[in-house]
């Protein structure tokens, strides 16, 4: 059983490292895990399947992000009532959590493959990568229910606080992966389909190692099939913290989504070109989702020990920390620019295009290095009404207006600086509702997740 990890007490700045530190590892090992279909098929095939794998990118990032919304509510019910001392109700909760993902993953996988040629000609794919890109997606689609489980393990695995187990299991499918992608792109010059069929294989064998640590392994969170079924109170709480959570992140994809229809429109150099930058980038911006998860996690703890002056102090820390990482990342960015694109595509006109989106686009990484602890402390203080605002006017009323906007007046490289208009109306957003204190409307939805009156947040490592 892991121990308990307090971040109550002791150093601030120990505290977020410590426990950021292993996250970011798993986010960066995952960013690799994505930017290595696109170097293999960029390198090995050509042009038109990078953009068939790129054009998809934007596609199943709404699926799998609506998942991690739905994984971020697994996370908050279940590692408060294991901080609780809850450990029958967060298995209970664990079960709940797996018929949820086990129906949703159903639904998703009938729906993407019904809609594939639909979905690819409404994000305006070019003809020439329309074959592959079809491939590719119906593959995916098909194997959808083991990137449901390999993302259900990580929540589990994070819920438990478990963050060098999260680490290896990530670490897994990315080996995986890689040498799937060697043989099957490389060896049998399957292209895009090789890509799609390599990341399938590898959430596949993760999720088999994951399943045998919850059903046989010395865990706080057994699984058993047989007790697998929906408990209303626990059912309720996951949807009561994810279902918000994933309808931020569903806007924000679909803005992202729309941003890649925009850069489809410029033709495939353009289409192969956004693809690359954006990899690049989600490499760049790694310390966003570990900052995320991190101040969830600690806000939760010290809301729970009634210190709302340290976890307020912990997320001005938490952000000088992100945003400083975030500096050196566009400088690093700004310097290589046409070196790092060059890695994924030979084509003169695609690396050209590629380093101009990321010399517009190195200007978002401070913000999104923000965004990230904010969206944790916003979360972990249990404010949920603050992401679906953040959502409406960062997204739908920013990003993607502003897409057809400058795309329109500066062609291609106006989609970077459509990619900028989200974080920065996000951050303001957040902040103001972090500043005029309205953030503490969430404290008492906190208190209704655990059956006892223990302090909640809890989280173990």
């Amino acid at each position: 059983m892991a121990r308990s990890y307090d971040m109550t007490k002791g150093s601030i700045w120990k505290n977020i490292l410590c426990f950021s530190i292993p996250i970011m590892v798993s986010n960066l090992i995952q960013s690799t895990y994505n930017a290595v279909d696109m170097l293999f098929v960029g390198r090995f095939t050509g042009t038109e399947s990078l953009a068939a794998v790129s054009v998809c990118g934007p596609i199943m990032n709404v699926m799998i992000i609506t998942l991690s919304g739905m994984s971020a509510g697994v996370l908050v019910v279940i590692s408060s009532l294991l901080g609780a001392g809850e450990n029958r109700q967060a298995r209970d909760a664990a079960h709940t959590s797996l018929a949820l993902y086990a129906i949703m993953a159903a639904v998703l996988t009938l729906v993407g493959l019904a809609f594939t040629p639909q979905l690819l000609l409404a994000v305006q794919t070019p003809l020439s990568a329309m074959p592959e890109a079809k491939r590719y997606l119906y593959t995916v689609f098909a194997g959808m229910s083991f990137s449901f489980g390999y993302n259900l393990i990580g929540a589990l695995q994070q819920a438990q606080g478990n963050a060098t187990a999260s680490m290896s299991f990530v670490l897994i499918s990315s080996i995986v992966n890689i040498l799937l992608d060697a043989v099957l792109i490389v060896g049998l010059h399957m292209g895009a389909l090789g890509a799609a069929l390599g990341t399938v294989l590898a959430q596949f064998v993760a999720f088999c190692v994951g399943a045998v640590q919850f059903t046989h392994g010395n865990t706080v969170l057994q699984i058993s099939l047989g007790e697998v079924r929906f408990h209303k109170k626990h059912l309720k709480n996951i949807l009561l913290f994810g279902v918000p959570t994933a309808a931020n992140e569903v806007m924000v994809n679909l803005a992202m989504l729309t941003v890649s229809g925009v850069a489809n429109s410029f033709g495939l150099a353009s289409s192969a070109a956004y693809g690359v930058g954006s990899r690049i980038n989600s490499l760049a911006i790694f310390m966003d989702g570990a900052m995320n998860q991190t101040l969830s996690a600690y806000a939760s703890q010290n809301i729970g020990a009634k210190n709302k002056k340290r976890a307020l102090t912990g997320l001005w820390k938490a952000i000088a920390i992100s945003v400083s990482m975030a500096l050196v990342s566009s400088l690093t960015v700004l310097v290589f620019a046409e070196d790092f694109a060059a890695c994924f595509d030979a084509n003169p006109e695609v690396v050209r295009q590629s380093a101009a989106f990321l010399r517009v686009t190195i200007w978002s990484y401070p913000l999104f290095a923000a965004v990230g602890p904010l969206i944790g402390f916003i979360r972990g203080t249990g404010n949920l009404e603050a992401s679906l605002l953040v959502g409406v006017l960062a997204q739908l009323c920013g990003r993607i207006p502003a897409s057809f906007l400058f795309g329109e007046r500066l062609g291609f490289p106006g989609v970077g600086v459509a990619v900028l208009v989200g974080p920065l109306i996000s951050v303001t957003v957040y902040l103001w509702y972090i500043l005029t204190n309205r953030w503490h409307r969430g404290l008492r939805r906190m208190s209704a997740i655990s059956t006892s009156d223990l302090p909640l947040g809890s989280c173990r490592v």
